[in-house]
């Protein structure tokens, strides 16, 4: 093995399991069973080519529960129906700013979910929090998108995407995760400090990775999925979401072991 990397591999196991501080690499804090200078460990990062700017790692972790969901059944032939049917009045040309699009997508959803037919969004609409606007080159159209957030954390892989034309919305489609309840045993979750440098160690691409984002969310374990049910059921783990170089992600479990 590279010593090198076996080096940085077992002062990353010190400090994560034993809380031991390597002075040569910088006193990085303790405090709230994580680290507390995010500078001292932006500056071990970068040492490493990992560059992260210390602003945007999270300060605060907490005790959490797994989180068990279920697929919900969704018929999108006939909730694009029930769209349709209901008479939108189009934005205008003038009022098709983001805050616009916004107001119009939410007026959207709750009236799906008060048609018997599509009554499935009044569950989603519980849950659903604005995410993102896109739009093509010329403004004939706009995606609104909303991603499923459960007790202030995102629940990944569940999102709507709703299609504005002309200012008018006329398709939707999702794929909806929804909580069925929480286990009742809650457990102390590591640190995105600590997080960060389980990263550190899994990473074996020699090119320099920029740290664009680091989020807890609830991440689906895809491995035990009933896939013999209608309905697929599984398990959401507190998973700190590790975003870098534009587009690529790593998922890193939170629980403490």
């Amino acid at each position: 093995m590279d010593w090198s990397k076996a080096k940085t591999i077992l002062i990353i196991a010190l400090i994560i399991t034993n809380g031991f501080l390597i002075a040569v690499y910088g006193n990085f804090g303790m405090g709230g069973g994580g680290f507390t200078d995010h500078n001292a460990l932006s500056e071990f990062l970068a040492e490493r080519n990992i560059y992260v700017d210390a602003e945007i790692i999270p300060q605060n972790h907490r005790e959490m529960s797994i989180l068990f969901v279920q697929n919900l059944e969704i018929d999108h032939d006939q909730i694009n129906r029930v769209l349709q049917s209901i008479a939108f009045e189009p934005l205008p040309p003038g009022a098709r700013e983001n805050a616009d699009y916004m107001e119009a997508a939410n007026l959207a959803i709750q009236l799906l979910g008060l048609n018997e037919e599509a009554a499935v969004f009044k569950t989603i609409a519980e849950h659903a929090v604005f995410c993102r606007i896109e739009r093509d080159d010329d403004g004939r159209q706009t995606i609104v998108s909303y991603k499923n957030v459960i007790d202030g954390i995102t629940l990944e892989k569940s999102h709507i995407t709703l299609l504005f034309e002309d200012g008018l919305p006329i398709h939707i489609e999702s794929e909806w995760l929804e909580a069925v309840n929480f286990h009742n045993r809650k457990q102390q979750t590591i640190s995105a400090a600590q997080a960060l440098l389980l990263f550190l160690a899994q990473i074996d691409d020699k090119k320099n990775i920029y740290i664009d984002r680091i989020e807890m969310i609830y991440w689906l374990d895809e491995t035990i999925i009933d896939t013999q049910t209608a309905i697929a059921s599984g398990t959401a783990f507190p998973t700190w979401k590790i975003t870098y170089n534009g587009t690529e992600a790593v998922h890193i479990l939170a629980y403490k072991h």
